[in-house]
């Protein structure tokens, strides 16, 4: 449905569809999905609804036009700050690091992916399928290396993912925005990681 969003190639049609889209979000995060209308958007907005329809033929396109946009934004994200550190254990450490501070950054980010489990289940699968499996590409290597056991690189993806979510959303919840909390949070996270909790 991606393929069915217009994107405008205009100075002003990129303004009022960044209009679009940063209104949407907003709305999504105050109201969700579905209490949420065109009408809404293009009221807050202050568009006309011929306007929205230019570049969105429904709601559904433009949420899922802006749950894309979020993935690729928090995987170029992360990608950046972990290329600049070596070894999978310091890698993983920035990795959670980073989401956690995105997730401060753009707390709507949250609600908007969570509520995909809501609006369509294969989204939601989709959206975390497609990080697993870039995922996987990482931790394969770090067993090639002799960095990690050899393990279910799969399983351990998710298991990773599920720690930055929950982590994160501890953060959000409690922390606020303290950049050094997160850091000393997440330091402890990783020993727990490296040391295990079992004796």
């Amino acid at each position: 449905m991606l393929d069915e969003v217009k994107i405008p190639t205009t100075r002003n049609g990129k303004a009022t569809f960044k209009i679009i889209i940063e209104t949407t979000i907003d709305l999504f995060y105050k109201q969700g999905y579905h209490k949420t209308t065109i009408a809404n958007i293009t009221n807050s907005a202050g568009i006309g609804a011929g306007t929205f329809y230019l570049y969105f033929p429904n709601k559904l396109s433009l949420y899922k036009y802006i749950l894309n946009q979020f993935q690729h934004d928090i995987r170029k994200t992360i990608a950046e700050k972990v290329a600049s550190v070596d070894g999978r254990f310091e890698k993983e450490k920035e990795g959670i690091k980073t989401f956690i501070k995105y997730a401060i950054q753009n707390p709507h980010s949250y609600n908007i992916i969570w509520e995909s489990l809501y609006i369509d289940k294969q989204l939601f699968m989709d959206y975390y399928e497609g990080f697993a499996k870039r995922y996987e590409i990482g931790l394969t290597k770090s067993i090639d290396d002799g960095e990690m056991h050899n393990v279910d690189t799969e399983l351990v993806s998710y298991i990773l993912m599920g720690v930055s979510n929950f982590v994160g959303l501890k953060v959000l919840l409690d922390l606020g925005s303290n950049n050094e909390d997160v850091d000393k949070l997440v330091d402890q996270v990783m020993n727990i990681i490296k040391t295990g909790i079992f004796k």
